[in-house]
């Protein structure tokens, strides 16, 4: 049975989150992805990504995730986002991960703030995965 690596950015890089959302207790590596940039999505309170050739951006990687853990997390992403294959660096070496991916035509509903994975801990996080919850 193939497994797949998950390059996550935004509230998925909380193992807490990534459990709510998959019913798996997974142990994600620090990442990073070039070419792309992070953004708060206008009143929301996750994140979305753009192409910008200059930027770098810290996540986590959840690495053997299979294919109905993969199915959950399509369902879960909203229609906003496409699923694509990357290539992420971790621990100096570049692996293949499947990162979701802004859609061009929702790139308006991003703000030009960046979105903080501290203020969304402090501000937000037991009220989304309160609603979460409820999926």
């Amino acid at each position: 049975m193939p497994t797949f690596s998950v390059f996550t950015y935004g509230t998925l890089q909380l193992p807490a989150v990534m459990q709510a959302v998959t019913g798996k207790d997974l142990k994600p590596v620090v990442a990073t992805l070039t070419g792309y940039h992070r953004f708060k999505f206008k009143e929301k309170t996750y994140p979305g990504l753009i192409k910008n050739e200059a930027s770098l951006i810290t996540g986590m990687l959840y690495q053997g995730i299979d294919e109905e853990t993969l199915n959950r997390l399509d369902q879960f992403e909203d229609v906003m986002y496409e699923r694509y294959l990357f290539d992420v660096q971790v621990d100096n070496k570049t692996e293949q991960a499947f990162v979701y991916v802004t859609k061009d035509e929702y790139s308006d509903r991003l703000s030009n703030k960046e979105w903080s994975l501290e203020e969304f801990k402090s501000k937000y996080l037991n009220y989304y995965l309160r609603d979460i919850s409820k999926l």
